[in-house]
């Protein structure tokens, strides 16, 4: 008998747990977040390439840019997509018409 009752304290406590963790997931979603710049972002055009090439002409790396469009390595690219820039991203006016940095508008 004494070992439904450990299981059943120990299911317990794994449920005291999980709801301590998404209250802390919910309060720090909640929690107001340090003025940050405007997010940007950028239009895919014909002959960009992949994520890499845009990662690139953007002065980040490919895996900030995927962590910013919740995207992974196989995720297509299409012409005329919006995708995320993240903050360490430059704004690269000089490859003119290729790549068009903008403002979101979220």
């Amino acid at each position: 008998m004494e070992r439904p009752r450990v299981a059943h304290i120990v299911a317990i406590a794994a449920v005291v747990a999980a709801s301590a963790f998404v209250a802390e997931t919910a309060s720090a979603k909640a929690a107001p977040t340090a003025k940050s710049a405007p997010a940007r972002s950028c239009v895919v055009r014909a002959g960009d390439g992949g994520w890499f090439q845009l990662a690139k002409a953007h002065g980040t790396s490919m895996q900030h840019l995927l962590a910013v469009n919740h995207a992974t390595a196989a995720t297509p690219l299409k012409t005329g997509q919006h995708i995320r820039l993240p903050a360490d991203a430059r704004d690269d006016h000089a490859r003119g018409a290729a790549l068009h940095p903008t403002t979101a508008k979220h």
